[in-house]
């Protein structure tokens, strides 16, 4: 026990930057009783960001930061790829420590419906404005939070690989709380074209800089929708990869006005033949396009 002790003590240490207030304790192979451990340390007292990521974490870790007055001044914790459980989300949503926390990333956990039922309706987390959350919230978790009362701030949204179709595009375009983002990450999803079309027609979604699609099927129908639409006006970032797009869309996004402030155009593993290629080179339409990739080993211009 003593030299498992001493091993979280070195942890600590090395992950520690007390200048900054963060742990840092990604890829540690940690679990549940190694966090209990940590979180009981004084060292820890006053850490405002930590950062956990691919680690074995589940609930019962989670319960021990979330009761723990250590971190009652966090304001970003970080689980990707670990195993937090809907149990675990109601715990962080219930909790008073999070009362000041602003960005929360809980990609590649085990959090469904009851999850994102649980972040929409937790009061503690009308604060933040970065949230990731999956893999399992599917088009219902989704019209969950797009509802909530309480998630009125995000600035960006990250439901990649969530089984989102069609109905959780629509919850999306139609929410009023999501007037403020500027970031939305719905790669690796089933959203087809008339998905994009409703976001391309949202009365809300005007504001954002990135939007990412990697891997759905939105094809010519999802680009024109976007070469279209007022709302990618202020879109810098546009990833598109592998979306099955063909010369259509790319044309289409190519002769946008739409897209007057994009600067990086990610189009890799779509069908796109070279002469549709050349029209985003030196396009009138792209002043400001300056990295746009067709294959993954180079980039153009």
């Amino acid at each position: 026990m003593d030299d498992k002790v001493k091993d979280i003590d070195a942890l600590i240490d090395q992950g520690l930057n007390a200048e900054k207030s963060e742990l840092d304790l990604r890829e540690k192979e940690l679990e549940d009783e190694d966090i209990i451990q940590i979180v009981a340390s004084d060292k820890v007292k006053g850490v405002t960001a930590l950062f956990l990521e691919f680690n074995d974490i589940g609930d019962e870790g989670v319960k021990a930061i979330a009761e723990s007055e250590h971190f009652k001044f966090l304001t970003a914790m970080n689980l990707f790829k670990n195993k937090v459980t809907d149990e675990g989300v109601k715990i962080i949503a219930n909790s008073k420590t999070f009362l000041n926390i602003s960005e929360l990333i809980m990609s590649d956990n085990e959090v469904g419906v009851e999850g994102a039922r649980a972040l929409a309706e937790s009061k503690i987390l009308g604060n933040l404005v970065s949230l990731w959350v999956g893999d399992k919230v599917g088009d219902e978790g989704v019209a969950l939070l797009a509802e909530s009362k309480y998630l009125t701030r995000l600035n960006l949204l990250s439901l990649y690989r969530n089984n989102i179709s069609y109905d959780g595009a629509v919850a999306i375009a139609n929410s009023k709380n999501f007037s403020k983002l500027t970031e939305l990450n719905l790669n690796w999803n089933y959203i087809e074209g008339d998905g994009v079309e409703a976001m391309m027609a949202s009365d809300t979604l005007k504001n954002l800089t990135q939007l990412t699609l990697t891997y759905n099927p939105i094809g010519n129908r999802g680009a024109v929708a976007m070469a279209n639409s007022s709302n990618m006006d202020n879109v810098t970032l546009l990833d598109l990869y592998e979306v099955d797009m063909g010369d259509e869309g790319a044309r289409a996004l190519a002769e946008s006005k739409h897209l007057k402030n994009l600067e990086t155009l990610i189009l890799i593993h779509n069908d796109i033949n070279e002469n549709v290629e050349a029209m985003f080179k030196d396009s009138k339409n792209l002043p400001k396009l300056t990295n746009v990739m067709f294959r993954p080993e180079k980039a153009e211009l």
